[in-house]
């Protein structure tokens, strides 16, 4: 027998002798399978992921995976899943989560650790969405959608005010606040129609949110965790917003009420203009003023009266995975292919009007399509040019829920005569004593 057949078959006979050693993971040898729970609100759930497709075309590329949806109103996820993740239960496997209640879940503990996964995609997201993500230089959620902000304005109001009404010229009108302000006393003037909705007794501080974003401003020091609500900047912010109130040029209709709707569908008593997410043109199109095709157009916010990019951001969601998952290779195949992927992402983009988080997509000419809505303005555009602008601020956070409260109520408090710095002040004192 020659030596190079005597050491094959010694070695043969050792690997016969070893015990056979099991397989980690039966998913590692191959593509993920097993059955995954994913929970997300419908709008998300069933009028984008799946009327869109594309959770049909991950079946298809994962034919062994079993993908359960869930559907819960967000604030049921927010109930739940912190519920879940302390009990440590392992479904959920995916969860939804809106961007303003990220850093409070990851704060919580108990998510998968996805900053190797992520790695790939962190420079072809919005810079801005990864630090609510991010705990002690780990990364636990990959963004879906972000919330650019901008300016909707009526052409019909502002022919009838006098005021040009075309996007780039209704742009350099509201390039500042103080632009804005006369902007609104004119229409006011002369079409006796209020500019915008700002309730006082119920405000919950989202346009005063979306301000402070675009400063690069929030509630708390990133650096420090000092908190800022009383801050100098924020002060003058309030009070800049009370100014449309001494010189009743706003509507106190409550957002997301009847009267809030009917003022943006009315054909005879308009309000002017929103400040607001991109994701709110779906919401007029499809069942909020349907019938005001035509009658739209986008420009960017005012700056605000520290300066700024005229770029904030308000929503925008993530999908997080539970630690506990039986079934982690299954559960971050479904985030990949549902958000790490142009094709996905675009599907999911176009029948929904969220923005991709994922800046490798707004080359795709999807983005240069006009509008008949808004008369045939490219407002995808704009909402891509914005997001790239959008700084990095401090408004959401771990202890977001209490100190958008504190400032809620401090903002009502402003409506109602107490002074900007006093309600702040207040606020501040109120917060610090719970979190810091």
């Amino acid at each position: 027998m020659s030596k190079k057949i005597l050491g094959l078959t010694i070695l043969l006979i050792v690997a016969l002798a070893l015990p056979t050693i099991p397989s980690v993971s039966t998913h590692a040898q191959g593509a993920p399978s097993g059955k995954i729970v994913v929970w997300g609100w419908k709008a998300a759930m069933t009028d984008t992921l799946v009327a869109s497709g594309v959770l049909d075309d991950f079946k298809a590329a994962y034919p062994d995976v079993e993908v359960e949806i869930q559907e819960y109103a967000p604030s049921d996820v927010y109930v739940n899943f912190p519920l879940a993740l302390t009990a440590g239960e392992k479904d959920p496997d995916v969860v939804l989560i809106e961007s303003s209640h990220l850093s409070e879940i990851v704060a919580l503990g108990g998510l998968l650790d996805l900053t190797e996964k992520v790695q790939p995609y962190i420079d072809d997201v919005n810079d801005y969405r990864w630090p609510d993500a991010t705990l002690d230089g780990k990364i636990y959620a990959m963004p879906w959608d972000s919330g650019p902000v901008v300016l909707y304005y009526r052409r019909d109001v502002f022919e009838k005010a006098g005021l040009p009404t075309e996007p780039e010229q209704v742009n350099e009108l509201v390039s500042t606040w103080d632009g804005y302000l006369d902007v609104c006393r004119t229409i006011k003037e002369e079409t006796g129609l209020y500019c915008f909705a700002h309730n006082k007794a119920n405000n919950y501080g989202r346009l005063y949110e979306m301000v402070l974003w675009e400063q690069g401003l929030g509630y708390y020091d990133a650096e420090t965790g000092e908190i800022t609500i009383d801050s100098p900047e924020n002060i003058a912010t309030l009070e800049m917003l009370g100014r449309f109130w001494e010189e009743d040029l706003v509507s106190d209709n409550l957002e997301w009420t009847d009267p809030w709707y009917a003022e943006f569908a009315s054909l005879d008593e308009p309000v002017a203009t929103l400040i607001e997410a991109s994701w709110m043109e779906v919401f007029f199109k499809s069942w909020i003023a349907p019938g005001t095709e035509g009658l739209w157009g986008v420009a960017r916010m005012p700056a605000g009266p520290y300066g700024g990019a005229r770029a904030a951001n308000d929503g925008g969601s993530t999908f997080v995975i539970n630690g506990k998952t039986d079934n982690p290779e299954a559960a971050w195949a479904f985030v990949e292919f549902t958000l790490a992927r142009p094709e996905s992402q675009l599907k999911l983009f176009e029948i929904s009007g969220f923005i991709p988080a994922l800046e490798t997509t707004y080359n795709d000419p999807i983005f240069d399509e006009g509008d008949p809505f808004f008369a045939g303005q490219k407002a995808r555009r704009l909402y891509a040019e914005v997001v790239s602008d959008i700084p990095s601020a401090t408004v959401y956070g771990p202890h977001y829920g209490e100190m958008n409260g504190a400032v809620s109520l401090a903002i009502q408090q402003y409506a109602a005569g107490m002074s900007a710095q006093e309600a702040l002040e207040e606020a501040a004192d109120e917060v610090r004593a719970s979190v810091e």
